[in-house]
């Protein structure tokens, strides 16, 4: 981000560890913004919330419940990073997506994941929700046995070095 030309500091070194920020940067505008980063060496992004923020007190599904609380919960633009090569010479793949673009796309991927697989039962609550790295890039997930089709919403979009979402919103 310093070469991008922000000025940044990360949050949580001076400041208790707060669950919707992990960097704070100010560009040449002097604009703020409160970043959160999620990172993975593989090829699925966990994103810090389970399923339960998507069931009611008595365990059924209320995606009105679940979305109300992303709608809190994500402040900031995301900046999603894939760690690819070595451990030596690692190399970083960065996704950048606008508070909306991530809301939406969590929202979405639960909704198809909570209602659109062919099972007796919702998936457990604890489970953690996740974002796959082929979604940043637009990409779907076709219909099978064991579910209906998942229609990315960002399709004709691609986050990675996307660094204009930081300040969209």
């Amino acid at each position: 981000m310093l070469l991008l030309g922000y000025q940044a500091a990360i949050t949580n070194l001076s400041v208790k560890n707060d669950e919707s920020t992990d960097i704070l940067c100010r560009d040449t505008k002097g604009r703020f913004v409160a970043i959160q980063v999620k990172a993975t060496k593989g090829d699925n992004i966990t994103v810090g919330f389970t399923h339960k923020e998507f069931y009611d007190a008595n365990g059924n599904l209320d995606l009105a419940k679940g979305k109300a609380f992303l709608d809190k919960k994500i402040v900031g633009p995301w900046v999603l990073v894939q760690v690819c090569g070595s451990t030596v010479l690692p190399t970083f793949k960065f996704f950048i997506l606008s508070p909306s673009q991530i809301r939406e796309l969590i929202y979405d991927s639960e909704k198809w994941y909570l209602t659109g697989h062919h099972r007796a039962k919702l998936p457990d609550a604890s489970g953690r929700i996740g974002i796959p790295v082929p979604w940043l890039n637009g990409q779907g997930v076709p219909a099978n046995s064991n579910h209906v089709e998942w229609i990315n919403p960002f399709a004709s979009e691609k986050f990675e070095d996307a660094w204009h979402n930081l300040l969209i919103d």
